[in-house]
């Protein structure tokens, strides 16, 4: 049992290792679904892809900010308990990819995850394979963005 609970720390806290950008659950400006600011530090969410802010996705003829439900979803996990980030790597942006956390009523549960699971989020393959299996059961039950028409963020970004 110890074994498990120091596995578990270790899994879900690598920042006990020296890489958290801080020991506690934390607020952050959420700037779309998959961005985060916080003290003028810019934050990218790792292995996901969301909607761009702009981005609009369609229901049925109808237009819908899929980009703004995006960041809507995401200020609405962080809540007002916060998220607890780990800094994993860089981009070319010099914006810090971090992987973070949210305690919810069944435990911590990874941010990531939780996008890319409701369809808020798709599994950003170019840089990781970790969300592959959330993002087919999202697709297979329709939600988020897969209830809708949408172009893949990474498309609609190099055509805006």
């Amino acid at each position: 049992m110890i074994f498990l609970f120091i596995s578990l720390t270790i899994i879900l806290f690598p920042s006990l290792n020296g890489n958290a950008i801080d020991d506690n659950f934390l607020n952050y400006q959420v700037i779309d679904g998959d961005s985060l600011k916080r003290h003028q530090m810019r934050y990218r969410i790792q292995g996901i892809d969301a909607p761009e802010l702009k981005q609009i996705c369609w229901i049925k003829d109808q237009p819908w900010s899929c980009g703004e439900a995006a960041g809507d979803y995401l200020r609405t996990i962080q809540g007002r308990e916060g998220l607890f980030c780990i800094k994993v790597d860089e981009d070319r942006y010099r914006r810090d990819i971090v992987k973070c956390s949210v305690q919810t009523d069944d435990g911590i549960k990874d941010v990531g995850s939780i996008m890319v699971e409701e369809g808020y989020a798709l599994a950003y393959r170019q840089y990781s394979k970790e969300y592959i299996e959330e993002e087919k059961r999202a697709k297979d039950n329709k939600k988020g963005i897969w209830k809708s028409r949408f172009i893949y963020p990474w498309e609609w970004r190099r055509k805006n």
